[in-house]
């Protein structure tokens, strides 16, 4: 089955290239083969504000591909993983359940994003034109009306880390018309969802509030191997309220307040062992690791002779063994005891909690019948989240106490790598500015922007869960990042055929961390980060149906501090990422409406590629930092096309091509693969004898795909007074995607079918739909992580030699939802 869907998604690509179009509605026949009746049924042109303006998105010069609210109910699109199957040049990859988002636009991902202090995607996320600093994998797509994702730098005109694109979903605004809308959904693995949305006008005209809300329930679909129970549980609740004021035909102000809870457990999370290395002999694997006398607390339960230090090739799925749960597990009770087993608890929290209110508002004034508008934007966010996993991923169970101090208390005291922890994260933006009509020659734009994050985060163990050591106490830490800009934009009329845009944002922003000890408190500032981001476009639009355009980009992803964790090895800093390029792209409407054809190229180069690094810090053990240890060149193109050949058939596909590889850049542990386990001097500074060995120059950037595909077909045959038949499916091809920069171990080629049958009955629809038809298992990511299953202790290796004596290193990864039948319906009133 494979390999039909492969061949078809083959022909539908090459059949149909095209970018940036709208992707729902349809066309007739044509114009000498349909009647009057049938010219009606052209493509639904969607109007997107992608680049601050209401346009038609075949008028907007720039990369954008847009899903309207029918669109994502036609296709069965329910999150941000389907939004990415659907979009060339969007890689969505879900690296912990439904926890730190990671989309990569155009091949510049970051492998820790999320999770190593500071280091972000490159993507931002938006809600109703509005900042949004947080997961949406449980957003409620039923509310939506709509969802704009923009490539290519945006830097200058939606600021911070919009540095390779930006995500906007836009809900639904309250309408002048009593309405809502039911649904109900349930599917294999214990799957439930329920929705309900109702509009409330107040007054006529003036003012209307709109009601949402969502439950969902999915039970999981993978056992750990440990315990036997189900793991990758899900459970969230949605509900906001919508108010729209338009007191007069110049002023309306917009409001949406919203709140989150999600309860998810334990993610289905398997790890590679490193005794399954295949490549890359050195000292840095299983065969020169064993027991620790000074660590008696540490017990080896997998010994091995493999003497590699890497995987190459396609990592598959494995096991699911976690210590999240009480088990049997080795156990030490004494430095001097032999080792037995005890029932343990590896974490004191389980799973991921979240708690989310989150606001937006939006005013817009018009000044005294001018035709100029102030506009003002706010969001305030305020997060609790609780996280609890088995970080090592495996069955081991090993405690850092050593021989000379008191024996681990398992009461108290966490196992190594018990990821367990709560946090309080804050954030607000507020941004005002002042645009001029559109119909003048020349139109102005301008605007400030300030944003304020904080996050304070405390350590979890068995003796103060759930809410974890008090803050400001030993193992808490507070994050803060704050952000200032000026943009503009100035656009004129070089013809009646040709405008030039000029943009431009100059931004300030700084990172800092304070560390909470027993002692004190120690505070860590990245340098301040200002620089100006220009952005220029030219487009071209001989006719009504042709736009051709040419963009001059530069992006900035902004530095900042590794705190302790790089203090102490010399790394306290990290420089900003930036990118220069820019890209040319062509918009063609044609067939009277009917198709709708786009494709843009692009060319970017990046200096101080972000990369996260494990560095030793001696006795064996590492920390993760951030650095700069390379340049890169990124080109490629996306198309894709959208036609509707009769009333009742709506075809879609698309295709993007990336090449995002390293021109330079030295990595420490490219050096002890190549070297046969040994250590690098200074990766930022390798001697000409280390510089080959270390060099990551010509290989991809990890967790971007060369090559996606995707096609969509949608019958719809009205039948009887006002019902309807349809039939969807959707598919997607993502190539194979590196975990790292290495280029060794990736995830594996990746086919994605579903399909939607049902009909509509009036005021009802009912259909039956399949996910993942095609039962695809390729792992969505994967991260290079330790193997501590073969003890802390060395053996074997030759004295005199610059050995890294860490800890091997295997792979954790996530495994897939297979596939997935289930049945849905509504009622709209």
């Amino acid at each position: 089955m494979k390999r039909m869907f492969r061949s078809a998604l083959l022909v539908a690509t090459l059949l149909t290239p095209a970018t940036a179009f709208a992707q729902a509605g349809g066309a007739p026949l044509p114009q000498d083969e349909t009647t009057e009746a049938e010219s009606e049924f052209g493509l639904n042109e969607i109007v997107v504000t992608a680049r601050r303006t209401d346009e038609s998105i075949n008028d907007a010069p720039v990369a954008v591909t847009a899903f309207d609210s029918e669109t994502l109910n036609n296709r069965g699109l329910t999150d941000i993983s389907d939004i990415g199957a659907q979009t060339p040049g969007l890689s969505f990859s879900s690296a912990f359940g439904r926890d730190t988002d990671r989309p990569v636009i155009r091949g510049l991902g970051n492998v820790l994003a999320g999770v190593q202090f500071g280091v972000e995607s490159g993507v931002a996320i938006f809600i109703d034109g509005v900042l949004f600093r947080g997961d949406v994998q449980s957003l409620n797509f039923d509310a939506l009306e709509r969802v704009e994702i923009v490539k290519g730098s945006q830097s200058a005109l939606y600021g911070r880390n919009t540095y390779s694109g930006a995500i906007n979903f836009i809900t639904k605004t309250p309408g002048n018309r009593f309405s809502g809308v039911v649904r109900g959904r349930v599917a294999e693995y214990d799957e439930r969802m329920v929705s309900a949305s109702i509009d409330i006008p107040i007054v006529e005209d003036v003012f209307a509030v709109r009601l949402d809300g969502r439950y969902y329930e999915y039970g999981g679909q993978y056992r750990n191997t440990l315990t036997g129970n189900l793991v990758g549980q899900e459970e969230s609740t949605n509900i906001a309220a919508t108010l729209y004021v338009t007191p007069s035909d110049d002023v309306s102000w917009r409001t949406r307040i919203s709140y989150e809870e999600q309860d998810d457990g334990t993610p289905a999370l398997f790890l590679q062992g490193a005794d399954a290395n295949n490549c890359k002999p050195g000292f840095r694997s299983a065969a020169f690791r064993g027991a620790s006398f000074i660590f008696p607390y540490w017990p080896v339960t997998r010994t091995s002779t493999n003497d590699n230090q890497y995987y190459c090739g396609v990592i598959r799925p494995g096991p699911i063994a976690l210590n999240n749960e009480p088990t049997s597990v080795p156990f030490r009770p004494s430095a001097n005891a032999p080792v037995g087993t005890a029932t343990l608890d590896g974490t004191a929290i389980d799973g991921y909690y979240r708690s989310r209110w989150y606001a937006s508002s939006v005013i817009d004034i018009g000044l005294l019948d001018t035709g100029w508008t102030v506009s003002g934007l706010f969001g305030y966010r305020n997060e609790l989240a609780r996280t609890g996993t088995d970080s090592d991923h495996s069955d081991a169970f090993v405690y850092f106490a050593t021989r000379f101090g008191p024996p681990p208390n398992p009461a108290v005291t966490e196992p190594a790598f018990a990821n367990t922890h709560r946090s309080r994260a804050e954030d607000w933006s507020a941004e005002v500015r002042v645009s001029s009509p559109e119909y003048n020659p020349v139109r102005v734009l301008a605007g400030a922007y300030l944003y304020e994050f904080t996050l304070e985060d405390r350590e979890v163990d068995f003796s103060n869960a759930p809410d974890g050591v008090p803050f400001g106490g030993p193992g808490s830490y507070k994050e803060t990042i704050d952000n200032f800009s000026m943009y503009g934009r100035v656009e004129f009329d070089a013809s009646d055929t040709i405008t030039v845009g000029i943009e431009g944002r100059l931004l300030s922003e700084r990172k800092t961390r304070t560390e909470y000890s027993a002692t004190g408190s120690t505070f860590y500032a990245g340098d301040r980060i200002t620089d100006f981001v220009p952005r220029v476009t030219v487009d071209w639009q001989p006719t009504p149906d042709t736009l051709l355009y040419a963009i001059y980009t530069e992006g900035n992803k902004p530095g900042g501090t590794n705190a302790s964790a790089g203090a102490g090895i010399g790394r306290p800093t990290y420089a900003s990422e930036t990118l220069r390029g820019g890209e040319i792209g062509l918009k063609q409407t044609f067939l009277d409406g009917r198709a709708q054809f786009n494709v843009a190229a692009f060319y970017n180069e990046i200096d101080n590629v972000q990369l996260t690094t494990a560095l030793p810090v001696g006795g064996g053990a590492l920390t993760s930092v951030a650095t700069n240890q390379g340049n890169a060149e990124v080109k490629g193109f996306e198309a894709e096309i959208s036609f509707r050949p009769v009333r009742s058939l709506t075809l879609n596909a698309g295709v993007a091509y990336n090449d995002a590889r390293f021109t330079s850049g030295c990595d420490d542990f490219q050096y002890t693969l190549n070297s046969g386990g040994l250590r690098i001097s200074d990766a930022e500074n390798p001697t000409a004898a280390e510089a080959p060995l270390c060099s990551i120059e010509g290989n991809r950037l990890p967790l971007g795909s060369p090559w996606q595909a995707n096609a969509a077909i949608d019958f719809r045959q009205p039948f009887g007074d006002g019902n309807e038949f349809f039939v969807n499916f959707n598919g997607s091809y993502e190539a194979s995607k590196f975990v790292q920069v290495h280029n060794l171990a990736e995830t594996g080629k990746t086919y994605l079918l579903n399909g939607r049958v049902g009909a509509q009955f009036g005021q009802i629809e009912v259909a039956v739909f399949g996910r993942n038809l095609t039962n695809e298992d390729t792992i969505p990511l994967a991260t290079r992580w330790f193997d501590l299953r073969h003890g802390i202790g060395t053996t074997g290796i030759p004295g005199g030699t610059n050995a890294d004596t860490s800890f091997p290193r295997a792979f954790f990864g996530a495994l897939r939802k297979g596939r997935t039948f289930g049945a849905e319906v509504s009622f709209r009133f």
